[in-house]
């Protein structure tokens, strides 16, 4: 937990004080009543359902003190009483990170931002007491969670930055401004929100205006769109992708015996470096994280070394033994490209090959047309193809004589269990409101084909 007291939190948002100790040091900071400690502090935030105004009470019973709005009716317990505490929270991110000169490292993209978010941190580790955000926290409510609850001697802090709509990027910068910002790449994702790719270049690019004034971008040069970004900042700019013009250059990337084995190549020779997770994709991911690192000050090879002992349950695709087959848990979400990279992953390995996919949302008028790409492509690197939710019955369109089609999880699941054989390698994959995890939970409680 970072340290600070109630009188830090006063002076940095201007929260009026009620049966407060000022001199008390903050024992965690949480939105959810049901975290609180003594001396911790309830964050009342306004939710779909309920208000967090409705738990105060039990937030004292804990021995906390809540953060409210000014018109909350109760007094009795220790308050601060804010304008917009979500904004309070948002300042005490901002004014933590300018008080103890704490490094920030922004990442976004359309996929694989949060891999590269592990790998990055990975890289910076090797030198630096490096904290990131957890999970998918990667708002204006999830990125201060994650910053509070890390080590009190962190320097650094890796910080996915994530967007649904214009304006997101830029707030997220001013809470935590990059010293360094990686735009992993720019797709259809979030096109239903955003209407255009324009658009969503924008709203990506924001992280670019909000790099401090001495910043660094690491782009990737081989997204046309990304590349765009790059040559229009005042910025300085390390690429990284397959150009020879690249600061690091992806010579090759493969699977290999349980891992992925990328060479890369830049003015001071040849590198070699050994993920232990697979994906050939990962090569970006890993050119980005090295540059990340070099940017500040992590030479390339304890940036290797970094990577290269990374924890494999960091992964996004997860194998799964499974009784006498392989499950490839990849169910946090889904894009085009993504969907694609998962697919390659599965044809890496021996066996039969099947493909489970669910629905890619927030797709917009890309729909159709990505669900329907994705299983051809399905088709021609993989044996089977089982296609779930109303949009991917263009998934098994897409994938002709070998896609079947099921309109939800409980009917993939009875075909499942009568179509699955011993040694078959299963990718599980769809956007996360498809709830796939649902599957991943009946084919372990099932133990797989006998």
């Amino acid at each position: 937990m970072m340290t600070m007291s109630f009188g830090e939190i006063i002076g940095w948002t201007g929260a009026q004080p009620e049966h407060v100790d000022e001199t008390r040091i903050v024992a965690n900071v949480t939105i959810d009543s049901r975290q609180t400690v003594r001396n911790g502090l309830f964050i009342a935030l306004p939710g779909t359902r309920h208000h967090g105004h409705e738990f105060v009470s039990e937030a004292w019973q804990a021995g906390a003190t809540a953060m409210v709005e000014p018109s909350f009716g109760l007094s009795g317990g220790p308050l601060l009483r804010a304008d917009n505490p979500l904004r309070a929270m948002d300042d005490m991110m901002r004014q933590m990170i300018l008080a103890r000169h704490i490094h920030i490292v922004g990442i976004t993209g359309s996929v694989g931002k949060t891999s590269l978010k592990e790998l990055a941190t990975a890289v910076l580790r090797t030198r630096y007491d490096t904290g990131q955000s957890h999970g998918n926290y990667n708002t204006a409510i999830g990125l201060p969670l994650s910053f509070f609850g890390e080590s009190d001697t962190m320097t650094h802090f890796v910080a996915e930055m994530g967007m649904r709509q214009r304006g997101e990027i830029q707030y997220l910068t001013q809470i935590a401004p990059p010293e360094v910002a990686a735009i992993s790449n720019i797709g259809p994702s979030h096109l239903e929100q955003l209407g255009s790719m324009a658009e969503i270049q924008a709203a990506k690019g924001e992280i670019l205006e909000g790099l401090v004034q001495e910043g660094t971008a690491v782009l990737n040069y081989d997204d046309v769109r990304v590349r765009e970004l790059g040559e229009k900042t005042r910025h300085r700019v390390l690429w990284y992708g397959h150009h020879a013009d690249c600061d690091l250059r992806i010579i090759a990337s493969q699977i290999e015996n349980g891992h992925t084995r990328i060479e890369l190549e830049n003015n001071q020779g040849h590198w070699r470096v050994i993920l232990p997770w697979i994906g050939a994709h990962h090569g970006s991911n890993v050119a980005a994280a090295l540059l990340m690192g070099e940017a500040l000050g992590v030479s390339l090879q304890d940036g290797i070394h970094g990577i290269e002992n990374v924890d494999q349950e960091r992964s996004r695709i997860r194998p799964l033994a499974i009784g006498q087959i392989t499950v490839l848990e990849d169910v946090y979400n889904a894009s085009p490209v993504s969907m694609k990279a998962g697919i390659d992953v599965l044809n890496s390995f021996p066996g039969r090959k099947v493909a489970v996919l669910g629905d890619m949302l927030e797709l917009g008028t890309a729909e159709t047309q990505s669900h329907l790409e994705v299983g051809q492509y399905a088709q021609n690197h993989a044996d089977l193809v089982v296609a779930i939710g109303p949009r991917s019955h263009m998934i098994a369109q897409g994938a002709g004589s070998v896609g079947q089609h099921c309109e939800t999880l409980e009917d993939a699941w009875k075909l499942l269990q009568q179509i699955l054989r011993p040694n078959d390698v299963v990718l599980l994959k769809a956007s996360r409101g498809m709830h796939f995890e649902e599957l991943v939970h009946w084919i372990k409680d099932w133990g797989g084909p006998q």
